[in-house]
């Protein structure tokens, strides 16, 4: 079979047919999974980006005003405190030792370096250091300046700064606010020196790590990461609320690493879809080549059977699939229509038969009778003796023809069957008191054997006659010292009757012919007797099978039904009350 035509042949079958909408079903899958999981991740980067976000910062805001909410009450605290004003006026006072213990302990803040002073000139006057002190102003106010830094007013308070880490040293802001009154006429201030990174640390807990970055955007529009450090935003930036004039919390917003993972998962998707997709093509492929393969055993079969080929079988193999169950009902359909053929051509036959039948007794069985009985005249007058021995010849074979024609007779218009109770003993001890002379005569040795209780539901008569010519034709198969027997035994609402012999056995191939009417294998015979014996057990509801091989004997198993016990039982009373009323009629 060419390519060309193989794929002609795939498109037009089922199995193509099923492996292109199998295929074409996972592919509107996957598409459809597809749209549904790009859906997806937008809504999820959405999601993120919109509800965790704001959450989150809403909640860092919160934590911002929280912190400097606190510094500016700290700082406030500070300014109106009475005793502050005698620290800055009368610095070896009573009042100033008591304020410069308040603001050592306010000093002593992790969130702040110190708490400074400046006069009106904003040139730093005093200071008192905290335990974070380090570097300018507190080592040197060389270099320290706060002249050229943003200042921004809230609530009341000056916010300088934020001045960045520089040159090892740590980032700050001030907090400033007036003294309430110095009493000098002086115009002092006091600020809280705010550690930087104390304020951007409170970014940390915001945020989705690589996904969302916190960030704090100053005056002068430097942005600030969590450390305190200014940073390059390389995100998407969305703003966020202010918490001080200039200085409000943007986020810097990575959605590709968001959508990484699940585009890594997608493509691993799509990779799993087309190798499913090429495993089911490999699959279908397999399936249909073996598929193909099966119906062309079912198609020659077909065409076997149709060209008259009755004894042809389809292999029904191990496999229990759809095509052995389509392989077994075929074989049933064969053999159902072989024995519908059979009937038929026999029922055919014994029509034909039978009205042949009818001719040959109207036409030669009287001229037989008349010519009998005058051989037989003849030869009770004869004096002869050779001529005596032509006559008894001729009326040998004027009783060999009146036979046959029985035979015809008997093939053609068998009689209908009367079934009773009938024990096998019985029919065993009848036959072989008929085969035992001709046995004999043969030098073959006959025995039966099996449960001599059986009882079986036939017409006795017929199944007599069955047995005499299955036990004739054994003898006659056999040769001198040859062994016949006779066996029943019971199959559970049937019995089996055997005769065997040990004779020359039929070839396999004549096991059909010899139930066929008219064929024999003996030099003399009609080739009616298995005929007949078939018709009769038929008759009476029972099967006959033949297994034979050449010198090996011949096996013909005769099945036949059971008598029902209740039938038994009342037959047995029927006989009895007959034998009482013959008694009674004596």
């Amino acid at each position: 079979m060419s390519a060309f035509h193989w794929s002609r042949t795939q498109r037009l079958s089922l199995v193509a047919r099923y492996t292109l909408l199998s295929v074409a079903v996972v592919a509107v899958a996957l598409v459809a999974l597809s749209f549904l999981y790009q859906r997806f991740s937008n809504e999820l980067v959405d999601r993120l980006t919109g509800e965790r976000l704001n959450a989150q910062v809403a909640a860092t805001s919160n934590k911002l005003s929280a912190f400097l909410d606190a510094r500016i009450y700290q700082l406030v605290t500070l300014s109106n405190h009475p005793a502050l004003t005698a620290f800055v006026n009368a610095p070896n006072s009573a009042p100033a030792e008591e304020a410069l213990t308040l603001l050592r302990v306010e000093a002593d803040s992790p969130d702040l370096y110190g708490i400074l002073f400046f006069d009106g000139h904003d040139q730093l006057d005093r200071l008192v250091a905290g335990q974070a002190a380090s570097g300018p102003p507190y080592w040197s106010k060389t270099g320290w300046d706060i002249t050229n830094l943003p200042r921004v007013m809230h609530e009341g308070v000056e916010f300088i700064g934020p001045k960045l880490p520089e040159n090892g040293n740590s980032g700050w802001l001030l907090m400033r606010q007036q003294i309430r009154d110095s009493g000098s006429g002086q115009n002092i201030s006091v600020a809280l020196h705010v550690r930087l990174a104390s304020l951007t640390e409170l970014l940390a807990s915001a945020g989705v790590s690589g996904v969302i970055e916190p960030l704090l955007r100053t005056p002068g529009g430097v942005v600030l990461d969590p450390t305190g450090r200014p940073t390059t935003v390389t995100g998407e930036l969305i703003e966020g609320p202010s918490v001080l004039p200039g200085w409000n919390i943007v986020m810097s917003v990575h959605p590709g690493t968001i959508l990484q993972p699940i585009d890594q998962t997608r493509f691993v998707l799509y990779v799993a879809a087309a190798v499913i997709i090429l495993v089911i093509l490999a699959i279908f492929f397999a399936l249909s080549r073996s598929l193909r393969r099966r119906v062309d055993t079912l198609v020659q079969g077909a065409n076997s059977i149709a060209s008259g080929d009755l004894y042809y079988r389809l292999p029904e193999g191990y496999r229990r699939d759809e095509i052995s169950t389509v392989a077994k009902a075929f074989n049933i359909m064969a053999r159902q229509l072989k024995d519908l053929i059979d009937r038929t051509v026999r029922a055919e036959k014994l029509a034909v038969l039978g009205q042949f039948a009818t001719g040959v007794a109207h036409e030669v069985r009287n001229p037989l009778a008349t010519m009998k009985t005058t051989v037989q005249a003849l030869t009770k007058r004869e004096q002869d003796e050779e001529r005596k021995v032509l006559l008894h010849d001729m009326g040998s074979q004027i009783d060999r023809l009146s036979r046959v024609v029985n035979d015809l007779l008997s093939y053609g218009r068998p009689g209908e069957a009367a079934p009773r109770p009938t024990m096998i003993r019985d029919l065993f001890r009848q036959t072989s008191n008929t085969l035992e002379p001709i046995a004999e005569e043969a030098g073959v040795r006959l025995f039966t054997s099996g449960d001599s209780r059986l009882s079986i539901f036939v017409d006795p008569d017929q199944i007599l006659q069955v047995l005499l010519n299955l036990g004739i034709n054994a003898v006659q198969a056999c040769d001198a010292n040859g062994t016949v027997g006779l066996r029943a035994v019971d199959c559970g609402g049937a019995v089996e009757i055997r005769v065997t012999d040990d004779g020359c056995g039929i070839p396999r191939e004549h096991l059909l012919d010899v139930i066929q009417p008219f064929f024999t294998m003996k030099s003399k015979g009609t080739g009616l007797g298995l005929t007949i014996s078939q018709q009769l057990v038929e008759a009476n509801n029972g099967t006959i099978n033949i297994e034979s091989a050449p010198q090996e004997g011949t096996t013909i198993i005769v099945i036949l039904p059971a008598a029902r016990p209740e039938i038994v039982q009342e037959e047995k009373s029927e006989n009895v009350q007959e034998d009482q009323n013959t008694d009674r009629r004596r």
